[in-house]
């Protein structure tokens, strides 16, 4: 990482630390320096720049411990910077140029400091002067460098009040701007800086410091290059006002999502509003399908003071009223008041429906409002496609592709709606999909990378850069062998020897951390922390055969890896591993029933046989030559499957969100007939079963598999829901199809790391023909393949066929 920061950028900044104020830390004891005030807090600065023409370029490169806004004469060029943990950063860069003119111009950031975790963004630890706010900032202007100094001028953002974070599953920062105190052209030429200050230098100070005011500083170390070259963006969906009118208003809060609830909870309480009751203007508005990214607000002739509300939910309910399952995001904007106002928020909201409640001052008209929202997602330039002669799965392709898109911001996000975390193993299948559907391979690299934060044991979190990792509330053991299975990806993919042998040891630790939990048998048996596997009914108390495949599986992983690396040491240990869970599987196959049973509970195998043990057993090579046909035929048939999951069933308009019990207590006996029927599958898990089916040499049965999803375009879907039944309506993890139907439909996949050859085997099924062309560092390959065997290839590297 020390030699490809992009020129004329280097390691050391010029530019020196900034923000409006001087950093608000105090002493907790000598050596203990801590934020006084954890609060979110926005700062406001500006550079006037005057040029007598406009350069042909000019690079810039900007971090700010937060997140910021970076406008050129009042025209936005980025947001950022990407999440990541604060020690790990890495900064963004831009060419400012096509933003310029000759004459005065004025570079502007607002700065965005949260106090707390969130979602998505993590504090670093305090030095005496760093990690209360800051942002460094450089660029050159042909020979002339324009740094972050006290040239610029600085001023609080206090048009933004703070309101406490929910916390827990919902932890998306709110915002409460008053467009009274906002100093509106403050980011043009032009602008008068009456009550404005200079900029505070930050000089770093630490135990150990030597007095150099430039990065790179503690807490921060050395803030890499960028991991993109492209910020956030997408289309504008308009949302469609459907209804309109007064209610009777609830007592006022200061969340302003909590509001919204608030006075909707209140309309069925009290009725109708008549004239005798205090009432609020409420108007619902429908974006048609779910978007994520910036909420655009236009309001037309306000009264001064008047104070909108505005919370967003996949969800309403029969009376209309939102329903938040666990999301609670939104904003309060204070009308400056006459004309028209237009207000964008800082960060992402995603959502279908969009409701305000007005409070006008007494006497005044509620005003018109119009809302809409810009996605902020990472590119996904043209040139990648999938075409074949299901019109079905042409749609669930697409669908997949949107759902992911949604879900891909500056990181892999579960859903862009209720928490927009980066779920450590989630993600697995965000990156698959880019991997072949998407020419921009910059997050795919990236956020294995990101996520690759152990915990002192080895043990990976289950959600990086964000609250729930600073706070280690709870770990999926799990979800670290998903993540490994992506850093796998990596090198089939790019063959990229530097970035996978940066994770190859982050990888090996955390499947030795399974280590301590190995039985005498060789198998991992109670082991600690949330066993996830899936959101379906399958059970994983005592000795859990679908842990022990999915390790098995990432030992396999590892070894192949290890070796193309040359550390044979390392491969021995994991295909050592991995053969003594082969050798040891056998405990859980009930011949009778020809299935692999969840679990043994103190050597006692236990009856139920969910889908996901077999399919885990055939996507690790754990199940004998002789057997395969027999576990693919269990794990297939129809007639054995049913859909069941205890937590996330009731997560549902109607269903109260009852079934998040058991993720303390376990699981109730099960309700179903464990003899004659297997819990199939939720949408995530899909991966593996489609993985095991490929393996066992029947890719020919994953066309049909992914018909599965038509379940959710028949209940007016338009992109991919957390599971079956239950949970959010945009879940990244559910978008398997997009891959599955390029790499085991057609038969897709590097033929060795780099695709420095392609395999081309198709199974088309049913399907009468299929065709794609897909991504690789040497170019796009184009197959098309019919089922009479006719097949076109074209491709920049040699094809392999076997």
């Amino acid at each position: 990482m020390a030699d490809d920061h992009p020129a004329p950028f280097l390691r050391s900044w010029r530019a020196k630390w900034i923000w409006h104020r001087f950093p608000a830390i105090t002493l907790e004891t000598a050596t203990l320096p801590v934020l006084a005030d954890p609060t979110d807090t926005v700062a406001l600065l500006r550079r006037q720049v005057d040029l007598s023409a406009i350069p042909k370029t000019a690079p810039c490169r900007i971090w700010a411990d937060g997140r910021y806004i970076l406008t050129v004469n009042g025209t936005e060029v980025g947001r950022g910077p990407v999440r990541s943990d604060p020690r790990r950063a890495r900064y963004d860069v831009c060419d400012l140029a096509p933003f310029l003119h000759a004459g005065e111009n004025v570079i502007a950031i607002t700065a965005r400091h949260f106090g707390r975790p969130t979602s998505w963004w993590v504090p670093a630890p305090t030095t005496y002067t760093l990690g209360a706010g800051s942002v460094v900032f450089e660029a050159v202007f042909g020979d002339e460098w324009l740094v972050s100094d006290s040239s610029w001028s600085a001023h609080a953002g206090d048009a933004w009040t703070a309101v406490p974070i929910p916390g827990d599953v919902a932890c998306l920062p709110l915002e409460s701007f008053d467009a009274r105190r906002f100093p509106v052209g403050w980011d043009r030429p032009g602008f008068e800086e009456t009550g404005w200050t200079s900029a505070t230098e930050i000089l770093p100070f630490h135990t150990g410091a030597r007095g150099d005011p430039h990065p790179p500083s503690d807490p921060f170390g050395v803030i890499g290059p960028p991991v993109r070259h492209v910020f956030l963006d997408g289309v504008t969906h308009e949302a469609v006002l459907t209804g309109s009118g007064l209610i009777p208003a609830s007592v006022a809060v200061a969340d302003p999502v909590a509001q919204v609830f608030a006075d909707e909870r209140h309309r069925l309480n009290a009725g109708i509003a008549d004239s005798g009751e205090a009432s609020v203007a409420r108007s619902t508005f429908d974006l048609g399908r779910i978007a994520a990214g910036t909420v655009e607000m236009v309001v037309t002739e306000a009264a001064e003071g008047t104070v909108i509300d505005v919370a967003a939910a996949e969800h309403v309910d029969a009376n209309g009223n939102l329903v938040g399952l666990g999301q609670h995001a939104g904003f309060r904007y204070v009308c400056a008041g006459g004309g028209t106002e237009r207000f964008v928020s800082l960060d992402n909201i995603g959502t279908r429906y969009l409701h305000a409640v007005v409070r006008t001052p007494e006497g005044t008209p509620a005003p018109a409002i119009s809302l809409a929202i810009h996605d902020r997602h990472r590119p996904r330039p043209t040139g990648a496609s999938f075409e074949c002669s299901d019109p079905l799965l042409n749609e669930i392709h697409a669908v997949g592709l949107r759902t992911v898109d949604l879900c891909a911001t500056d990181a892999y996000v579960d859903c862009p709606t209720r928490e927009q975390r980066a779920w450590t193993g989630d993600s697995v299948v965000h990156q698959m999909v880019d991997l072949v559907a998407n020419p921009d391979w910059s997050l795919a690299c990236w956020h294995p990378e990101m996520a690759a934060v152990a915990r002192p044991d080895g043990m990976l979190v289950m959600a990086a850069a964000c609250d729930f990792a600073v706070e280690d509330r709870m770990f999926v053991p799990d979800w670290s062998l998903h993540w490994v299975r992506s850093v796998y990806n990596l090198y089939r993919y790019t063959g990229d020897q530097e970035l996978v042998g940066r994770l190859l040891p982050v990888a090996e630790r955390t499947l030795r951390w399974f280590e301590a939990y190995l039985d005498h048998d060789g198998l991992l048996s109670d082991v600690t922390g949330w066993v996830l596997i899936d959101w379906a009914s399958v059970y994983s108390s005592g000795t859990s055969s679908t842990l022990n495949a999915l390790w098995a599986r990432a030992l396999e992983d590892l070894a192949e890896m290890a070796d193309w690396l040359g550390n044979g040491f390392t491969a021995e240990w994991a295909r050592g591993r991995r053969d003594t869970v082969a050798a040891a599987f056998e405990i859980f196959w009930d011949e009778n029933r020809g299935v692999y049973v969840d679990h043994v509970v103190a050597g006692e195998r236990r009856p139920t046989a969910a889908q996901h043990p077999g399919a885990a057993a055939l996507a690790a090579g754990l199940v004998p030559a002789d057997r395969i046909d027999r576990v693919v035929a269990s794990i297939t048939d129809r007639s054995r499957l049913l859909r069941h999951s205890w937590v996330m069933d009731p997560v549902t308009v109607e269903g109260g969100s009852t079934g998040f019990i058991y993720l303390t207590t376990g699981y109730p006996e099960p309700e179903w007939d464990v003899d004659l029927q297997m819990v199939a599958a939720e949408p995530f898990f899909r991966y593996v079963v489609h993985d095991g089916l490929a393996r066992a040499g029947r890719a020919d049965l994953v066309a049909g598999a992914c018909r599965d999803w038509q379940v959710f375009l028949d209940a007016g879907e338009t992109t991919w829901p957390e599971c079956w039944t239950g949970g959010t309506r945009c879940h990244g993890w559910s978008s398997t199809p997009t891959r599955d139907l390029i790499v085991h439909t057609l038969g897709i996949t590097p033929a060795e790391p780099g695709y420095a050859s392609v395999r081309v085997v198709p199974a088309l099924g049913d399907l009468e023909w299929a065709r794609a062309t897909v991504p690789t560092p040497h170019g796009p390959v184009t197959v098309e393949a019919h089922a009479d065997g006719t097949l076109t290839i074209d491709s920049p590297v040699p094809v392999v066929r076997d």
